[in-house]
């Protein structure tokens, strides 16, 4: 697919990813034979970010969104394609060498109860980032995590509770701000809202939006739905079975959509399954396409400009 670059200016991209694939092999058995297939969870994705941007991926359950994640914090070795962060591939890094770049892009996961120990007491989560990296003596390390709960709107009592002891909202806070304690220039948002009410995630979003604000921290925002985070965000993608297929600014993307896929989505409409089919050629949504041509069966589009401001992985905008 097409590279995709974002509006701000700068002289390089904080973050670009290429031509990114995963594939994940697996045993199938017939009567006569045994055979090894694949599920392409992230087909060919390209884009990139820049400082204190904001990039909103949104998708359905199994459209490749944590994968994606993943990949981009070096948590998953892709197929092939690269992750290039400031200038320095990822992909092509070994864990020691990684080690002292992580803490400058941290991946904020859904759901604290299942990436942070719920056992353990409020200061102990926060501290470990700061004692992994060897950053700062006991007293230094203690005044970095007082500093940042008091930025994401938590009171420092809480740092002598346990995690089960608090709210979806405060347990989610915490995590964000036990990445903050790194000072990290990038991170990668896991659906971070999905444990929250409607009204909290509004507020987390909001949060999120003031950090990059006030620090210029770069965000990228991977998400079932585009409510409420598109009143945040610079831009807006769609994802569909382990491809981005639709780019640009929010109002455009939700208001007119311009990729088939995005159309039925958007009005609520049956879609096939988001589970990419390494056996289909060409378009992954050809089959369902009411705009299918010959040539969609035969080849994979690249992003093409649109009528409106956006670019979509689609034939009907060839030139």
């Amino acid at each position: 697919s097409q590279l995709l670059t974002s509006n701000f200016q700068s002289p390089m991209p904080l973050l670009t990813v290429e031509h990114l694939k995963k594939d994940f092999p697996f045993q199938t058995r017939s009567f006569f034979r045994r055979s090894t297939d694949v599920v392409r969870a992230i087909a060919d994705v390209s884009f990139d970010l820049d400082t204190g941007e904001i990039l909103t991926i949104i998708g359905d359950a199994a459209s490749g969104k944590t994968i994606l994640a993943r990949l981009m914090t070096a948590l998953l070795r892709p197929t092939s394609g690269s992750v290039i962060f400031d200038g320095k591939n990822l992909t092509k890094m070994g864990d020691g060498s990684l080690r002292p770049l992580r803490r400058r892009f941290q991946l904020l996961f859904s759901d604290p109860r299942t990436a942070l120990d719920p056992r353990r007491l409020v200061s102990e989560s926060m501290l470990e980032p700061l004692q992994i990296q060897g950053i700062g003596n006991a007293e230094e390390q203690l005044t970095t995590v007082k500093t940042v709960m008091k930025r994401v709107g938590l009171n420092a009592l809480l740092l002598d509770r346990k995690m089960t002891d608090l709210s979806a909202g405060e347990r989610q806070r915490v995590a964000l701000a036990r990445t903050l304690t790194l000072h990290p220039q990038l991170i990668i948002c896991d659906d971070p809202t999905r444990v929250l009410p409607e009204g909290a995630a509004e507020n987390f979003f909001r949060l999120m939006n003031d950090l990059r604000k006030r620090d210029g921290i770069s965000f990228i925002w991977l998400v079932r739905q585009a409510q409420p985070v598109v009143a945040f965000a610079d831009r807006l993608a769609v994802m569909y079975r382990g491809n981005l297929i639709e780019m640009g600014k929010p109002d455009s993307v939700l208001n007119s959509p311009q990729h088939p896929y995005t159309r039925q989505w958007f009005a609520g409409q049956d879609v096939s399954s988001a589970i990419n089919d390494v056996h289909l050629k060409g378009c992954q949504f050809n089959p369902d396409c009411p705009n299918a041509m010959p040539h969609c069966k035969e080849k994979i589009p690249m992003m093409f400009p649109t009528p409106a401001s956006q670019s979509a992985a689609c034939f009907l905008y060839e030139k």
